[in-house]
């Protein structure tokens, strides 16, 4: 952000007359927009001034349904850029009264317009003019002018920095920064928001709610392909402009993704029309996985090459911009029915040289036509980035003229396009396709020559380790994540609306659903994330303790004994407690209260406690902490205790029966499996050096099939049972006791659950690795 200066600072008036300058050529040409898209598609019909007036006269307030909620939210949202934009044009840099003055001023001139706008729309009969529109655009010019009298200062020293932005890490952040607040405002829209749960309750009927991941792809392989790539794609942007400059470290950047894909899509069910997809998630995550790892590439080049004048690779750009070309046109022709006879195309053409620009938008929703529109725009910006950095690697004399040639070429391919979309008769191509495929080019060719062409183009890579520990200048750095305790609260509010919606959920197993306390159903769910959020941090917290060996041997079991009581008294609230004894049994000793409960959960829930705890320590040392053989024999006499309890000395066989036999070794296979899971998200979650990435990525990968393989060993297979044969896995996994799934679905459903287990749990424990990481690094610097 730029300094205040003076006013009679001769720097400052020029920026401040370069940014007046900005403001009302972009006013200038968003009022034509307005206007123009307010009056297409520009069929006109004569009436005398009497009748106009006769009939504004007569327009009413049309009920506002959930329907019709999106077009009054449209008409609110078109007047809101428009008086921010003339506000600050007109009272940038002015004196308080002549501010006040003025601002009076746009609202009044914003709601003539909008009068003017709705009277002008009866010429237009296939425009609907009603007065819902008329309040509607002028509470959108109230909202315009109060934004910039709250942001404009900042949105002005913002548009002011981009012209001291010089550096590559200055560049990608506003560019990241832009991105995201771009995909967000889309994802959003048309923001026909709702806050009533009989409305949520409808967006799950409909479809709009899906909770299992890759079920409602399309039927169509390509299509599901192009769907899934599409999601993925958007998130690979902003992952790659993040890491590229090597400030942030690749785990903070793929949480970081992570988590803004989980908000938008917790966002988004509170918006009718949108989808919420838990399979976005998984996209985005691969996406933004894809881009830290296309980044560590380019930074890993950049140690011992300069990108824009290295010679060997000249023809690599241009191999990737014929690539994508043949990526755009199977997105834009596929299914490829062309019709080539004349008088098919002599028709297509008349009609799409004689209809107005944007006409094609006009048929259907606001929210669809801006779709289209960013479809057009966005599929050329690679295009125009990979010539932008052909040209970069030119000789000066050639860069004009490639620089002429490049843009010639994005718009002979996007000409190409259109005329193959009028040989096809379900395409609806507009006049102006080409115009935006054309800009999205120029703007990608323009942003990459820009960025390669800054000082500092591609830094050296730095290691993952120095990028968390090495302290940087604060007015160089990339916003961080949030603190933990942010990360908390988000965690758990997010765990606790997946909850709340996993309650009613008809997919979701019976034995899951029995968890839920109905009669308070959010306060269950709740209850229930912080119990998860406790139970994935507390044994992390107690590995990272410094004591010594013999305290160590006695932290553990003592650790682990508040773990399970503090997680049973979470869980005596939240659920009912015939599902806390359906697991540990009934209670036998006659012990007052429930302390014969309380304590048999304890040692049970000490299993998954102490698996936390050995995959921590297995992490910190493979990290390069030296760490001795009392940190791995600690959990030993917990995990015999645990037999004893949980197997010998069951109080009920609902867990025993599952367990194949010899029970011992099943037990020992079972904990197998438990730290093969929690490894793979410690090393998920864990900030290891950059010698360590192949552990992580192994680990990772090989720990679906070992988890697998061990509970196909620990879990019985053939269980006789409410006259039914069925395995241990169809009973846990199944949605209901009467309709026992294959053991192929069952597995599949098995994967989805590990990789979501799995991602969930690293999410929660980042944080913590992340500050003992630091606190180790910061330890070291100061021993030396």
């Amino acid at each position: 952000m730029l300094r205040p200066r003076s006013v009679t600072d001769p720097l400052n008036k020029l920026e401040g007359s370069n940014i007046r300058a900005f403001l009302f050529m972009a006013a200038l040409a968003y009022i034509v927009f307005v206007i123009y898209g307010s009056l297409v598609p520009l069929e006109f019909r004569a009436l005398t001034l009497d009748e106009a007036i006769a009939q504004f006269r007569q327009i009413r307030f049309l009920k506002l349904g959930i329907g019709s909620r999106a077009d009054w939210m449209a008409n609110l949202l078109l007047f809101i850029p428009l008086t921010f934009l003339w506000t600050g044009t007109l009272i940038h840099e002015r004196g308080l009264s002549t501010r006040l003055l003025l601002s009076f001023f746009v609202v009044f001139i914003a709601a003539l317009l909008s009068v003017g706008i709705e009277f002008t729309q009866l010429f237009f009969p296939q425009r609907t003019v009603s007065l819902n529109d008329l309040y509607a655009e002028a509470l959108g010019g109230v909202l315009g002018v109060a934004a910039w009298w709250l942001f404009g200062s900042r949105f002005a020293d913002w548009l002011a920095g981009w012209q001291s932005a010089k550096s590559h890490l200055e560049i990608t952040q506003r560019l990241t920064l832009v991105y995201l607040f771009l995909l967000f405002a889309y994802s959003l829209l048309p923001l026909d928001l709702t806050l009533s749960p009989v409305e949520v309750f409808h967006k799950f009927r409909e479809g709009k709610l899906n909770l299992l991941p890759f079920a409602r792809l399309p039927g169509e392989p390509v299509q599901a392909l192009y769907e899934l790539a599409s999601d993925s794609l958007l998130w690979f942007v902003p992952a790659l402009l993040w890491r590229w400059p090597g400030k942030a470290s690749s785990m903070r950047v793929w949480a970081g993704m992570t988590g803004a894909v989980l908000l938008l899509e917790i966002l988004q069910l509170f918006v009718y029309s949108r989808v919420s997809d838990v399979t976005d998630i998984f996209t985005a995550a691969a996406g933004a996985a894809v881009g830290v790892w296309a980044a560590n590439l380019l930074n890993k080049h950049a140690r011992t090459h300069t990108i824009a004048g290295n010679s060997n690779f000249h023809v690599l750009p241009l191999l990737l911009a014929a690539g994508w070309i043949g990526v755009i046109l199977i997105a834009f022709w596929y299914p490829f029915d062309f019709r080539t006879d004349g008088v098919f195309l002599r028709s297509r053409l008349h009609h799409f040289l004689t209809r107005v620009p944007f006409e094609a938008y006009y048929f259907g929703t606001e929210y669809r036509a801006i779709t289209e529109v960013l479809h057009k725009v966005l599929f050329f910006i690679p295009l125009g980035a990979m010539l932008g950095w052909f040209v970069a690697r030119l000789r000066y004399i050639w860069r004009g003229y490639a620089t002429l040639i490049s843009l010639v070429l994005v718009a002979c391919i996007a000409g190409i396009l259109v005329v193959g979309r009028l040989a096809q008769p379900e395409k609806n191509p507009d006049v102006m396709d080409i115009v935006l495929h054309w800009l999205g080019g120029f703007a990608g060719f323009i942003v990459s020559r820009k960025m390669l062409s800054s000082p500092r183009a591609l830094t050296g890579r730095i290691d993952d380790a120095q990028a968390i520990s090495s302290p940087q200048d604060s007015t160089n750095r990339f916003p961080a994540l949030p603190g933990s305790r942010w990360h908390a609260l988000l965690t758990v509010a997010g765990m606790t609306l997946i909850f709340w919606l996993a309650m009613s959920a008809p997919f979701i197993p019976y034995n899951v659903r029995e968890l839920f306390r109905l009669d308070m159903p959010l306060l269950s769910a709740l209850l229930l994330s912080l119990n998860c959020y406790w139970l994935a941090t507390w044994p992390v917290w107690l590995a990272r303790r410094r004591v010594s060996n013999l305290v160590r041997l006695l932290q553990l079991p003592g650790g682990l004994v508040v773990y399970g009581f503090a997680d049973f008294m979470i869980l005596y609230f939240s659920v009912p407690l015939e599902s806390l004894h359906d697991l540990v049994g009934s209670p036998v000793l006659n012990w007052p209260w429930q302390w014969e409960a309380a304590c048999r959960w304890a040692v049970l829930v000490s299993i998954p406690g102490t698996m936390i705890y050995l995959a921590t320590q297995t992490v910190r040392r493979w990290r390069g902490l030296q760490l001795g053989a009392m940190h791995f024999l600690a959990p030993v006499p917990v995990l015999l205790l645990a037999y004893w309890v949980v197997v010998d000395e069951a109080a009920t066989d609902n867990l025993v029966e599952l367990i194949t036999t010899p029970h011992a070794m099943a037990f020992i296979t079972l904990c197998a499996w438990l730290y093969t899971l929690l490894l793979a998200a410690a090393l998920f979650a864990s900030p290891l050096p950059k010698m360590h990435d192949r552990i992580r990525v192994y680990g990772v990968v090989l720990s679906l099939p070992l988890a697998a393989l061990f509970l196909s060993l620990g879990l019985a297979g053939d269980i006789d049972k409410y006259g039914q044969r069925f395995s241990a896995m169809q009973f846990l996994l199944s949605t209901d006791r009467q309709h026992y799934a294959s053991h192929a679905v069952i597995w599949l459903r098995y994967c989805v659950l590990h990789v979501l287990a799995v991602s969930i749990i690293a999410s929660i424990q980042w944080p913590l690795f992340r500050t003992a990481h630091k606190t180790y690094k910061k330890n070291i610097h100061a021993d030396h």
